[in-house]
Parts: C-alpha cells; sequence; structure tokens
C-alpha cells in the first residue's frame, strides 16, 4: 500500500502545486491591478473638460467604444460595417488610449467623436486574464462609473462585432427603466437554459440613475478586491438579486454560438469574441465578416455579402483551436451548473474561484 500512497500523494501535489500558483500570481496581479488603476480613476476622468464637451453633445443612449492602437483594425472593420446606417456614427463616443488610435480613425473618418486618454500601462497587446487584459477591463468599468457620474444613459458597445441593422434605433430601452442594467446574454436561443440570462459582458446598456451608479460601484470593489472578470461580477449581483437586471433578447444581439447552431432568426447583432488565438481578423475573414481591403479600405461589396450570409443563414461554420476550447468550457460549465445543490450556488459564484482553480 505504501507505493500507492506515495503515488497518490504526488499526483495530488501537482493539481495543488497548481492552484496555490494561481492564488499567489493572482495575490500579486491584483497589487499591480490597483496600482495601475492610478492611471485611470474614474474621479480623474470625470473632470475632463474634452471628455465632459463630448458628451455633452451627444444624445441619450449614445455609444461607447474603447481601443488603443492594437484594436484599430477591428474598429475600422466595425466602422465599415455600419458605414450606411444613418446616426450610428454620429451616435458614437470613440475613447482611445494613444494617440496613433485617433490619428488612424481621423484619418478614415474625420468627423468622429473621439476623445483620448492616455494611460501607458494599457499600450500592450494582452491575452485573456493577463495583468493587462484585466486592467484594461478595470479602466473599462472606471470609465462607465465617470460617464454614468456626467449624466446621461449610454450602451458600452465592442468592435467585433457584426450588425446587419441599425442596433442603436431597435433597442426600445424605455421597456427596462425599472432596471439597474440591461445586459446582453452568452449565447444564442438554442443556448441551454441555465446560461440564458447571463451576461456576456461586450454589449450592455448603462443608466445614469443612482441604483445603476450603487451597481458599478459594487463593480469597481469587486474588480480590486478579488481575481474576477467583470461578466462574473455581474452575474452574481444579478443572480442573488442584489440589482435589477435585464436582458436584450437575442433577437437583436446574440454571441457567437448563433453560427453553430441552425442559423435561424439572425439576430440584429453578432458578438464575435471566443477567439483568443491572436488570429481574430483572418477568422472574421473565413466567415466573410471582414470588411477591409489589404490597405485597410472599406469594400461595400464585402459589407453586403456578409450581412446577406446572417440573413440567409449561409455563414461557414469556422472551426478553429479556441472555438473547440470555448466550446468545451462552456458544455462542462453548463454540466457543473445542473449538478443539485452544488449548481446553484456554482452558477452564482463560480466566477470567484475560477481564475484560482483552473489548472491550464
Amino acid at each position: 500500500m505504501r507505493p500507492f500512497f506515495i503515488a497518490f500523494i504526488l499526483f495530488s501535489a501537482i493539481p495543488l502545486s497548481l492552484i496555490f500558483n494561481n492564488i499567489y500570481q493572482n495575490y500579486k496581479n491584483l497589487k499591480v491591478l490597483r496600482k495601475n488603476e492610478a492611471e485611470f480613476h474614474w474621479s480623474h476622468i470625470v473632470k475632463y473638460e474634452e471628455l465632459k464637451t463630448a458628451v455633452r453633445k451627444l444624445p441619450d443612449g449614445y455609444g461607447v467604444m474603447l481601443l488603443n492602437r492594437h484594436a484599430v483594425k477591428m474598429t475600422l472593420n466595425w466602422l465599415c460595417n455600419t458605414k450606411s446606417f444613418v446616426g450610428v456614427h454620429q451616435k458614437m463616443l470613440f475613447l482611445v488610449m494613444d494617440k496613433f488610435s485617433e490619428e488612424s480613425l481621423r484619418k478614415v473618418y474625420p468627423r468622429l467623436n473621439i476623445v483620448i486618454w492616455l494611460a501607458p500601462v494599457l499600450q500592450k497587446t494582452f491575452r485573456p486574464y493577463d495583468i493587462t487584459y484585466m486592467s484594461f477591463f478595470l479602466m473599462r468599468t472606471n470609465m462607465i462609473h465617470a460617464l454614468q457620474k456626467l449624466g446621461k444613459p449610454f450602451w458600452m458597445l465592442q468592435a467585433d462585432t457584426v450588425w446587419r441593422d441599425n442596433f442603436l434605433n431597435l433597442v426600445d430601452v424605455s421597456k427596462y427603466e425599472n432596471s439597474d442594467i440591461l445586459l446582453d446574454q452568452q449565447g444564442f436561443e438554442g443556448t441551454a437554459d441555465i446560461r440564458k440570462r447571463t451576461m456576456n459582458g461586450a454589449n450592455f446598456y448603462i443608466p445614469s440613475k443612482s441604483s445603476s451608479q450603487s451597481l458599478v460601484e459594487s463593480w469597481l470593489f469587486w474588480q480590486k478586491s478579488v481575481y474576477i472578470t467583470d461578466p462574473d461580477l455581474v452575474k452574481m449581483f444579478c443572480l442573488r438579486g442584489d440589482y435589477s437586471c435585464d436582458y436584450v433578447p437575442y433577437s437583436l444581439v446574440t454571441g457567437w454560438e448563433w453560427i453553430y447552431g441552425d442559423q435561424k432568426n439572425p439576430p440584429i447583432m453578432i458578438q464575435m469574441d471566443g477567439e483568443t488565438g491572436g488570429n481574430k481578423e483572418k477568422v472574421l475573414e473565413k466567415y466573410n465578416f471582414w470588411f477591409l481591403d489589404k490597405n485597410d479600405r472599406c469594400k461595400a461589396d464585402k459589407v453586403s455579402k456578409g450581412v446577406q450570409h446572417m440573413v440567409d443563414g449561409t455563414v461557414p461554420r469556422i472551426m478553429t483551436q479556441s472555438k473547440n476550447r470555448e466550446q468545451f468550457y462552456l458544455k462542462l460549465g453548463e454540466f457543473l451548473n445542473q449538478i443539485p445543490v452544488f449548481g446553484h450556488y456554482s452558477s452564482i459564484y463560480g466566477g470567484l474561484t475560477s481564475l484560482y482553480l483552473q489548472f491550464f
């Protein structure tokens, strides 16, 4: 029995050592995260006259996109996609982290509403869940809170989306006036019920009322206290009933999983995340969702072709290593959340431990 016992101890030590390493690394990352916040704390952002002037000119329900130089091409692709939708570009505020981003956007679209907020710690490319990635989303929450203080409701939007119509004109936010936040959902209509009404985290509506500001204050506190993604935080707030949360119907917004379903009832917008291998532009091209030529010029015929694929339900199902990995994690999450008793708490609090207990 002794050799068996020794082997058991050795094999147990491997996952335990990985978990303890994650706990230590994430503790160190939180210290860096809190230090980085000095470059984009909401109390400084809200006093920025250029930002206040820009927001003053925009209507209620305007859209916000954040980017640095590494997201310029993706943003140009989105601008090309939405170029023909009347009023979309005029209702957008682009918050950029560097001068290069501003110059690159203005070169093609000189009349965009662009505000620069220089943040040196956010200039690097990042990989999911590394310190720059988490700092970016801490900056996003600080920016959300600052914009709330300026008194107008707004949409947080991402450029890695494909629109087939003017999304900003098609959501009646007055239906959700009692909600503290209006969220996009994971998946699509064919997704397992246990994953529906769960924040995807890319495109959501933020009211300026006091209860919504309280939600974002809680959001900020937790982001600086536990190494956790913001969708996992907001999911916890919503499922516990701490705040009133509503969700954008799948007829308007779905995740990339819609492509791998029956492709019926095409949404107005598809969120094309789920690609973590650093080759998103090439993958979007295979979906027929890359609308720029080799010189980054907008090609209207490519937009028409991509949108028609959505309408017809003929978007190519491109399988990549990232997609396979994402689908595995999603299925694993569904399985765990359906376990009696454990699943209930896992669905609410699983995000608190997800970045600490991961093995790979």
